[in-house]
């Protein structure tokens, strides 16, 4: 699953390995890879942003002190619209700055899980994000398992191109706990696939792999910021990863990703990359190969 310099396809290599070239993967980059998957850092909180084409998606936006970081980025980018908006359920760490991008930049679709009545957030947070929708006039997509979106590509490119697309896995019940309602989705593009797990704890993994879905992916982003409360042994085993991408902030209070974690990754031959210690991560592919890029050596 990769790319080098004289293509040599034996896995998946960060950008600046001495095993592959960097005018090479530089190369992979800029003229194969269409699709790119940023898993932005934005300290102890989830942000990725997911770019084909012309079309964009982000899930979740870290907490409100991360706004600027993540608009800044998205202007770098040149995301003017995102096409999708999955909020993956409604603590601050994953939606504290929704309410300002969706007023800065054109939006499409917003989806969220449905939670139970005795679980809706009465917090500031929240009711900023229904009034930036309200303020647009969007209305809100409940997650449904089994439910699948395309991405509809702007360039001349898209045309001859099968474009990728995302199901929602979960949530499949109702739970106690709002971790537990995270909407689950699962990307495939091509012969890749990359699944994005909010903070789902082990008892909605179980319930996922219960349901029938399909969690196998080459890409996981780790349940819950690497707690040992998610990322069961059987759910590991059955996305069975390449590489795990642990969003996570330096020196945080609940000292994630757990030791038991990072230790059953790597008994399963996982590769994984922290933002702590990586900052943001980009996973690029042209939908057979995968490359990966980190802002910090």
């Amino acid at each position: 699953m990769l790319v080098g310099a004289t293509f040599v396809y034996s896995g998946y290599l960060e950008l600046g390995s001495d095993d592959v070239p960097r005018v090479a993967a530089q190369n992979f980059i800029d003229k194969d890879a269409d699709l790119a998957i940023h898993y932005i850092d934005v300290g102890q909180g989830d942000c990725s942003l997911i770019m084909w084409e012309g079309a964009s998606m982000l899930i979740d936006s870290g907490e409100s002190q991360y706004a600027e970081t993540v608009l800044d980025y998205l202007d770098e980018q040149g995301v003017e619209r995102l096409d999708y908006i999955v909020a993956t359920h409604p603590h601050s760490d994953h939606m504290g700055s929704m309410s300002e991008i969706i007023s800065a930049v054109d939006v499409g679709k917003v989806i969220v899980p449905k939670v139970a009545e005795e679980l809706t957030p009465t917090t500031v947070v929240y009711e900023n994000f229904l009034a930036s929708l309200s303020a647009k006039a969007i209305k809100l997509t409940a997650a449904k398992p089994d439910t699948t979106y395309t991405f509809t590509g702007t360039t001349a490119a898209s045309v001859s191109k099968v474009p990728p697309s995302f199901e929602i896995l979960a949530p499949v019940t109702d739970y106690d706990d709002l971790n537990n309602y995270s909407v689950v989705v699962k990307l495939t593009y091509g012969e890749t696939s990359y699944l994005f797990t909010g903070d789902i704890e082990k008892k909605a993994e179980n319930d996922i792999l219960e349901y029938g879905a399909d969690v196998d992916a080459d890409v996981l982003k780790s349940p819950h910021h690497g707690s040992s409360t998610s990322s069961g042994e059987a759910f590991i085993d059955a996305v069975s990863p390449e590489i795990c991408i642990i969003q996570c902030g330096d020196g945080n209070d609940y000292g994630h990703p757990h030791a038991e974690v990072m230790e059953l990754l790597d008994t399963y031959g996982v590769t994984s990359y922290r933002t702590d210690r990586y900052g943001t991560v980009t996973v690029y592919s042209d939908g057979k190969q995968i490359y990966i890029e980190t802002e910090k050596e």
